[in-house]
């Protein structure tokens, strides 16, 4: 059985990635305050054509996506493991944001070196600058940081509230039989 947070987060993927949805990413530009918004809805974006999107922008960001959503997936299906049964909804929150976060910045780097490395350089050129390539890493850093810590607060106080609504389990005294004698 999945964890709770999957399927908010496979939805969310799936609705706001969604490249036939058409939401405007150009909501703000760099110095707004609408800057959480655009990170927000920028960062799970996947692709199919990779001539709208460019080589470079579609193998990272679908790299980026999938990445993403199976590191996601293995984290939230082991948070249950990693606290304790007995540990309260804050514990959930806590884990869960960090699991979904690290599951973020690692996707985005990792896309980010696989693709720098396999695409063609000429492609790279509107988004990597060769005498410079950590400005990139930088930047894919604290949007995917601030993705995942964003993200990952929602998914924590989903996951906080349905451990809320879950029913304790506790156990039944047993019963000794009566003695036949």
């Amino acid at each position: 059985m999945l964890a709770p947070g999957v399927a908010v987060l496979l939805g969310f993927v799936a609705l706001v990635g969604n490249p036939w949805l058409d939401l405007d990413l150009a909501l703000a530009d760099s110095d707004s305050a609408l800057r959480v918004a655009t990170v927000l809805l920028s960062y799970p974006a996947w692709f199919v054509d990779i001539d709208q999107a460019g080589p470079f922008y579609f193998w990272f960001g679908n790299l980026r996506t999938a990445l993403f959503v199976a590191l996601a997936v293995v984290g939230l299906n082991k948070v249950s493991g990693w606290v304790s049964g007995t540990a309260g909804g804050k514990a959930l929150f806590v884990t869960t944001a960090g699991a979904t976060t690290l599951s973020a910045v690692v996707a985005g780097l990792a896309s980010g070196f696989v693709t720098m490395v396999l695409v063609d350089d000429r492609s790279t050129l509107p988004y990597l600058n060769p005498g410079r390539p950590e400005e990139f890493f930088l930047v894919q850093l604290s949007s995917s940081a601030a993705f995942g810590v964003l993200f990952g607060s929602v998914l924590g106080a989903v996951v906080a509230a349905a451990k809320r609504r879950e029913p304790e389990k506790r156990e039944r005294p047993a019963n000794a039989p009566k003695s036949l004698w």
